[in-house]
């Protein structure tokens, strides 16, 4: 027999029971930051920041990048350590699920975490210096490449 998806009323064959049918898919509405003008309009600028507080939202984002990396690193970074110093004795012994559970029964989880805080004190001012120099960096070479595309020479010109 075939399957038509129609069945009779007083048939109680969960096989021929009718077919539901589901409303059509529709793609998810996103709402937009601009999405109250009109298509042909340009999008409204952002609030000027100045220089200062641009630094600071740079160094800020920085620091917030550094310690969350910091906290999901440190675990491996600790049981790497403790598996170079178990070397090749008691070698059934040093698989990381197996140091991993040695250390929460003998130190507690907290052990996961030991050297956060020197790690802390090299990663943050390290990024903060390594992202506020590209910024710079970043924002000379697009000053010097607008001004040579306008014709006004600049640094980068040749």
């Amino acid at each position: 027999e075939e399957r038509t998806g129609t069945a009779s009323p007083r048939s109680s064959d969960p096989l021929r029971a009718p077919l539901i049918r589901a409303p059509p898919l529709r793609a998810p509405t996103l709402r937009m930051i601009n999405q109250d003008r009109p298509p042909s309009s340009p999008p409204r600028p952002l609030p000027a920041s100045t220089p200062r507080q641009r630094n600071m939202q740079n160094a800020a984002s920085a620091s917030v990048g550094a310690v969350v990396t910091s906290l999901f690193v440190t675990p491996f970074e600790v049981l790497k350590v403790r598996q170079q110093a178990c070397g090749s004795r008691r070698a059934a012994r040093c698989g990381m699920v197996q140091l991993g559970q040695t250390l929460v029964r003998a130190e507690g989880a907290t052990a996961f975490w030991a050297g956060l805080r020197p790690t802390l004190l090299m990663a943050v001012p390290s990024t903060v210096l390594y992202m506020g120099a590209y910024e710079h960096i970043r924002d000379a070479i697009q000053a010097a490449a607008a001004r040579r595309r306008n014709g006004g020479g600049g640094a980068l010109a040749s």
